[in-house]
């Protein structure tokens, strides 16, 4: 028997990166996943990579009308993972404001919408968990907007611990640090790529990037321990402790 059995758990950006891992870590341990995504064909790969009985659903969270159609075919939502986003670099004064608000669009009210959306479907002992990352704590060159981004989506899980305990939901947020088979996701060429790495292996201790699979361990915990709420985890080698 697993940890999740017959849990249903919706995890958005699940088609790859760390949305991917922690389905299927969830689905390793019973749960019922639906995993959520722009790219349909993406989302039939990583169905069959997870199996248990799996299925994709194409979604852009950052449009609140398909976020509803999304919950609107499920009775009952035990697990919400909002892991969907991308990230975007650059100077504060070559970087178009319209491209942080774009970046907000999907990362801050994609998660707030999947919230509003489920949050009826959600019986007590339910448990939500946001993505944010270690930038809303720790600074990054030429990641103004993100930083902003990342603190808000902390505050707004710490907020919503507190107003949905009363209705026995749990809420956290993981925080990632540098995680191998993300950075892909931005708008960083390869060589940008390259060189923000090695720059930012110089500020872990650890002097490594971590791995979805790291996420997905983290994400377990909160999603099963049941005296966890209103954390945001830094998963992040010792990033944000030096």
């Amino acid at each position: 028997m697993g940890a999740l059995d017959g849990k249903v758990a919706v995890v958005t950006g699940g088609g790859t990166g760390i949305g991917l891992a922690i389905a299927e870590r969830f689905a390793s341990e019973g749960a019922n996943v639906t995993i959520v995504g722009r790219r349909k064909e993406r989302l039939d790969e990583a169905v069959k990579r997870i199996g248990h009985g799996a299925v994709g659903v194409a979604v852009d969270v950052g449009d609140d009308a398909q976020v509803k159609r999304l919950f609107a075919d499920f009775d009952r939502v035990d697990i919400l993972a909002t892991c969907a986003g991308t990230a975007t670099f650059g100077p504060i004064d070559q970087v178009a404001p319209q491209a942080w608000r774009d970046l907000f669009a999907g990362r801050f009210f994609g998660q707030l919408s999947c919230c509003h959306f489920a949050v009826p479907k959600m019986p007590s002992g339910s448990v939500i968990m946001l993505c944010s990352g270690i930038a809303g704590e720790a600074g990054l060159t030429n990641y103004s907007g993100g930083s902003g981004l990342c603190g808000a989506v902390n505050a707004m899980g710490r907020a919503l611990a507190v107003e949905l305990a009363v209705r026995g939901i749990r809420v956290n947020v993981l925080s990632p640090g540098l995680i191998a088979g993300t950075a892909g996701e931005s708008n960083l060429g390869p060589d940008e790529r390259v060189q923000f790495l090695a720059q930012t292996l110089i500020r872990i201790p650890m002097h490594r990037p971590g791995a979805p699979r790291d996420m997905a361990d983290a994400a377990f915990f909160l999603a099963t321990c049941q005296y966890a709420s209103g954390m945001v985890l830094n998963v992040d080698g010792g990033w944000t402790a030096s």
